[in-house]
């Protein structure tokens, strides 16, 4: 019965043609990519991403219906899920308040230094308010939270100094961070300065 039941467990092998949808799919996304990395979101074209997928606009539009808008979104949310796992296990462990934040803060900063995901996750763009809304500040909302109930552990057990709200400590510092991975992809200040700096802001709490 157990054999039975882990041969049950494991999932079924892609067919060919599923491994090849979801290639295709990959190569679109990584073209899309390198397309907004280089040109913005409002210089981008379906056409310029299909050429650099080396794929046609009929199949670009086939797996991505809502075109360029559709492609950032969802770039822009395999970066939310991938700031939201890196939170979820650094705040998963134990030890220090301030170790978490300027680890919290260390692994935005990685994004930002990689030159084609940073660079899209810091485009500004008014034309993109449409796309992200459905996933703008979903990364941002998940490390506010996790960042806030441990702040507020620590203050209850008198580790944190100050009265103020810890929600509203741990908006501040998202939002420092995310200003932080932008000009750090836009290479307007290094890592190790912005760390600096708060771990100056952290020691202080």
């Amino acid at each position: 019965m157990a054999g039975k039941a882990k041969s049950e467990k494991r999932p079924a092998p892609l067919s060919l043609r599923e491994r090849n949808r979801l290639r295709t799919r990959r190569e679109l996304l990584d073209a899309a990519l390198e397309v907004f990395a280089e040109s913005g979101y409002g210089s981008a074209t379906v056409e310029n991403i299909a050429a650099r997928a080396g794929a046609s606009k009929v199949t670009l539009y086939t797996y991505f219906p809502q075109g360029r808008e559709e492609l950032f979104r969802e770039l822009y949310e395999e970066v939310n899920q991938e700031m939201i796992e890196k939170a979820s296990a650094i705040y998963a462990e134990d030890g220090d308040h301030r170790v978490r934040i300027l680890a919290m803060a260390g692994a935005l900063m990685d994004i930002g230094q990689r030159p084609l995901i940073g660079r899209l996750y810091s485009i500004d763009d008014p034309a993109l308010d449409q796309a992200l809304n459905p996933v703008r500040g979903h990364a941002s909302r998940v490390c506010a939270d996790l960042m806030t109930a441990d702040l507020a552990a620590a203050q209850q057990a008198g580790v944190v100094k100050t009265k103020a709200s810890p929600a509203a400590i741990a908006e501040l510092l998202v939002g420092a961070m995310r200003t932080a991975l932008s000009d750090i992809a836009r290479e307007q200040v290094e890592p190790a300065e912005m760390l600096d700096a708060m771990e100056a802001l952290v020691s202080n709490l």
